[in-house]
């Protein structure tokens, strides 16, 4: 059987994951390190779920500290528990760019200070969104390589995801920080692709993200799995 290392696929590409014992599809996003404002544990290659998973709160307390949220907690406990041992053991723990805290502040902690997952919902930039797009969005993140800036319509259409079959709006990790709104809104796509608010105790979709080594291999249906291949 033939393999490849994922690190060689294109931005773009599709992948499967098994999540819950049914493989998933994944997109490439991105490959390497995105920018210096990210730790250098985020070198490697970046997976997004293709179609939301299910649709949850960001936060059960209507809060935007995403360190504390409900999502970030399900996320790294329960759904990480959802992928089989050896793809679970091999994503990586990774320190991403996140506004710290509850509030409307947009000062960013990134770098070695970053905050510490296995897997995470991407932010405003990373989708390619600015400052210019809102000014409420912090500057959590750079923008993927699968993404385009702004919100044309091509821009738009990367963006868009569905739940069921159905195009749905999902969440990102970015805070909304508009003093107005205090400290219980956060950003998320709306269903067209474009950028959306809402209160963290609402449900939305999720499509999760995470970080694999370049290294692992993929085989001829797209099947990633760590060497050995299972089927060898």
């Amino acid at each position: 059987m033939a393999s490849v290392a994922l690190g060689t696929k294109a931005v773009g590409s599709t992948v499967k994951l098994n999540v819950n014992g049914t493989a998933r599809d994944f997109l490439i996003v991105h490959q390497g390190k995105p920018s210096s404002i990210y730790d250098n544990s985020c070198d490697g290659t970046w997976l997004l779920m293709k179609d939301c998973y299910e649709s949850r709160q960001w936060h059960s307390s209507n809060n935007n500290d995403y360190e504390n949220s409900t999502i970030d907690s399900y996320l790294n406990s329960t759904f990480l528990n959802l992928f089989d041992a050896n793809i679970r053991n091999a994503i990586k723990q990774v320190k991403i760019p996140y506004r710290k805290g509850a509030g409307y502040s947009t000062t960013v902690t990134s770098g070695a200070s970053g905050l510490s997952v296995k897997i995470f919902l991407l932010s405003g930039y990373e989708v390619g969104w600015t400052t210019s797009d809102s000014s409420y969005f912090p500057a959590d993140g750079a923008k993927l390589a699968y993404f385009l800036s702004g919100n044309g319509s091509s821009a738009q259409s990367k963006r868009v995801a569905n739940l069921n079959g159905s195009a749905t709006g999902w969440w990102l990790r970015s805070p909304y920080c508009g003093s107005s709104y205090g400290s219980t809104s956060a950003f998320g796509v709306y269903s067209s692709g474009v950028w959306s608010s809402g209160g963290c105790s609402y449900s939305d979709g999720i499509r999760p993200a995470l970080i694999l080594p370049s290294s692992l291999l993929v085989s001829d249906d797209c099947l990633l799995y760590t060497s050995p291949s299972p089927r060898d």
